[in-house]
């Protein structure tokens, strides 16, 4: 046993270093040739935003993307231990709008929008979480017409939820893991559940 806490040390610095290392690399790559993609494709993007893995882009004609300062998307298991069922992905329709703040981050998301789908500052998304603003069969089911969401500031949505058109979420709430948010959350609380509904209110200093 005293051995193996010899040997693994230096091997655990070791590994430690070469992650760190490749996750940079790889950041460094993906996020250059990510800028290129969205220059190309009219997407409007502001300063130190960062791209791990290979996301997806789609933007219509007639539709706008734009990304505020700061902000971080992980396509990648391999930069999130918990899993990442697909790569970020963001795509409007004509018309359709997707606003996002700064500071916010996002590990395979899936946000697409028809009408608007507005996100604050400050905003953390946690892995394979879906946002969309149209439930995307309008055409067989024309009472589910596609309607916008925002998602105000310092917000904190845990992994696998999915935020249904139509939803407000208030500013410095937290959504629970495995949420389906269906109707709007007040501001300054924690919420979970399928549909998700208030917990609690948020204490804030």
């Amino acid at each position: 046993m005293r051995i193996a806490k010899i040997t693994s040390a230096p091997f655990a610095f070791i590994m430690g270093y070469l992650f760190a290392f490749h996750s940079k690399t790889i950041r460094l790559v993906s996020t250059g040739w990510r800028r290129i993609k969205m220059r190309l494709w009219g997407i409007k993007f502001g300063k130190k935003c960062s791209f791990r893995g290979n996301m997806l882009f789609f933007r219509a004609t007639g539709s706008s993307i734009t990304i505020g300062n700061h902000c971080s998307f992980n396509s990648s298991s391999r930069f999130n231990f918990r899993g990442i069922n697909h790569r970020c992905i963001l795509q409007t329709r004509e018309g359709g709008k997707i606003t996002i703040g700064s500071h916010c981050g996002f590990s395979g998301v899936s946000i697409v929008s028809n009408v608007g789908v507005t996100i604050g500052n400050n905003v953390l998304v946690g892995a394979n979480t879906m946002i969309g603003d149209r439930n995307g069969h309008e055409s067989r089911f024309p009472e589910w017409q596609p309607i916008p969401i925002t998602i105000g500031n310092n917000v904190w949505i845990g992994m696998n939820s999915v935020i249904m058109r139509g939803v407000t979420i208030g500013e410095n709430s937290i959504i629970g893991a495995n949420s389906v948010v269906t109707k709007d959350i007040p501001a300054n609380v924690i919420a979970a559940g399928i549909p998700c509904k208030v917990i609690k209110k948020r204490e804030r200093e």
